[in-house]
């Protein structure tokens, strides 16, 4: 099978990679609130406003990875199976466009040392889920 990039359909991918994003971005959002409603149930009032940041702060950077990787597998094996002939190429290009949105979103922080081993993931993430992809 010879892949090539003109066979790659970029609006499925830059749309793929989009929902991606906004599907990880709402999971952790919904993560933290529910974290704020137990708090909130549990002092039966108000929650604490400096444990919720706390949360926030400590683990939405790790929970945000690991969802983004997470999604680009899901958003990769839907790309590849929605395409006839080049469904490898079409979810390797939702990784690494998936890769390059998250080191690009990170840029304003160099020292970050998340941002390359999760952009590496998710072109990663996008490779395997052209490899695991079910046929139609």
């Amino acid at each position: 099978m010879n892949n090539q990039l003109s066979q790659i359909i970029w609006i499925r991918v830059v749309l793929t990679t989009i929902v991606v994003f906004v599907v990880a971005l709402i999971t952790v959002t919904l993560i933290i609130t529910g974290y704020a409603a137990y708090l909130g149930f549990q002092a039966r009032g108000a929650p604490d406003v400096d444990m919720i940041d706390a949360f926030a702060e400590q683990y939405a950077p790790l929970l945000s990875s690991i969802f983004l990787i997470l999604f680009t597998f899901f958003g990769a094996r839907h790309a590849a199976r929605r395409v006839e002939g080049a469904g490898q190429i079409n979810a390797l290009a939702v990784g690494v466009l998936s890769g390059l949105v998250h080191a690009g979103s990170n840029f304003a922080n160099l020292l970050d040392l998340n941002a390359l081993p999760v952009s590496i993931l998710a072109i990663g993430a996008g490779w395997l889920g052209s490899k695991i992809s079910p046929k139609k």
